[in-house]
């Protein structure tokens, strides 16, 4: 799966880059933030559903999907989304949230005062599916969000944070 958090005071959004499927590591630099027609989705789940939320954005017509995801609109609103029924529900964020398997771990990082960006870090020590570079797309920055460089093997950024280093 995925880490992906939401820091509502910083209005920060941090992702991990690691795809995997089954027991299987597919890539270490996946872009996690799309572009829909109005706004961003941020989704965590199954690849082939993630893409299908994607495809048929526009038309909220969906298949049995269980992909979840956040969604920053082009005014900058950042809610939770799910699908039910095959249609979109989105719920307004006005606290720190994250989504993905490693999302309990990162949610405590927050509630610890950590950022969105090291709760990222502190998830992809503790769930075996995160990894990667940890990704930072900023509210204000949103006209860059698509061109942030990925690199292919960052997986020192996660173990410089081993046992005995500074997290805190």
């Amino acid at each position: 799966m995925t880490t992906i958090a939401y820091h509502h005071d910083s209005r920060t959004i941090c992702t991990d880059s690691l795809t995997s499927t089954s027991q299987t590591i597919v890539s270490w630099a996946t872009r996690k933030c799309h572009r829909v027609d109005d706004g961003y989705v941020f989704a965590s789940g199954n690849c082939a559903e993630i893409e299908h939320l994607l495809a048929h954005w526009h038309d909220n017509q969906f298949d049995k999907i269980t992909c979840t995801f956040f969604f920053v609109d082009d005014e900058g609103a950042v809610f939770f989304g799910e699908i039910r029924h095959g249609r979109r529900f989105l719920e307004p964020l006005s606290l720190n949230w994250a989504i993905g398997s490693g999302a309990n771990w990162a949610i405590a990082a927050m509630d610890f005062g950590r950022s969105a960006f090291e709760a990222v870090e502190y998830a992809c020590l503790r769930d075996k599916s995160s990894g990667g570079t940890v990704m930072t797309y900023r509210h204000d920055e949103r006209s860059l969000w698509l061109h942030t460089p990925i690199t292919s093997n960052s997986s020192l950024i996660v173990n410089s944070l081993a046992p005995g280093n500074n997290w805190r």
